[in-house]
């Protein structure tokens, strides 16, 4: 079947929307990525310090692992847990 000439600006407009979703989609897949990478380094690090402060006697650094402190590490990553580092200190407790 032959494009006629006023199905042509059409069929341009849905090819250059179907780029767009693709290279839209390609971002949205890297940022999420990368969210999830910080995500899972941020859990393992919260699991890491409390396990050494348990070995090493520090109850001033050990973070109760509990819903929120876990949804913090899960948004925020490795600042989620420096954040949650903070507030212990501070003698914050996040329950």
């Amino acid at each position: 079947m032959a494009i006629l000439p006023l199905e042509l600006p059409i069929f341009a407009g849905i090819c250059l929307l179907g780029i767009g979703a693709i290279i839209l989609g390609i971002f949205i897949i890297g940022f999420l990525k990368k969210v999830l990478v910080n995500s899972v380094v941020g859990l393992i690090a919260l699991f890491v310090i409390n396990y050494l402060a348990e070995l090493l006697k520090m109850d001033a650094l050990k973070i109760s692992i509990n819903l929120i402190s876990v949804l913090i590490t899960a948004v925020l990553g490795l600042a989620g847990v420096g954040l949650l580092i903070i507030l212990k200190l501070l003698g914050i407790t996040v329950q």
